[in-house]
């Protein structure tokens, strides 16, 4: 079985914007809408509540997506 070698850290643009959003019970809460940019995707978002955020749980989820983005593969039609 081969090893597989670890992956080199990917470069990241990190843009954040937060918004406020209605909730179903209660006052409005503040989200951090966060888009990003890596080589090879298109940009890409995530969030998360304000309340919540740190770098490490924002690079953490932005990871996550990043290697469920580059598991799909992608459709190709002949037209």
């Amino acid at each position: 079985m081969a090893v597989k070698e670890p992956e080199e850290p990917a470069e990241v643009h990190i843009r954040r914007t937060e918004i406020m959003v209605p909730t179903a019970e209660g006052p409005a809460a503040v989200m951090v809408y966060t888009t990003y940019t890596v080589k090879d995707l298109p940009p890409g978002l995530v969030t998360i509540p304000k309340a919540q955020w740190s770098e490490e749980a924002e690079a953490a989820l932005i990871k996550k997506d990043i290697e469920k983005r580059r598991a799909e593969k992608p459709i190709v039609k002949r037209l």
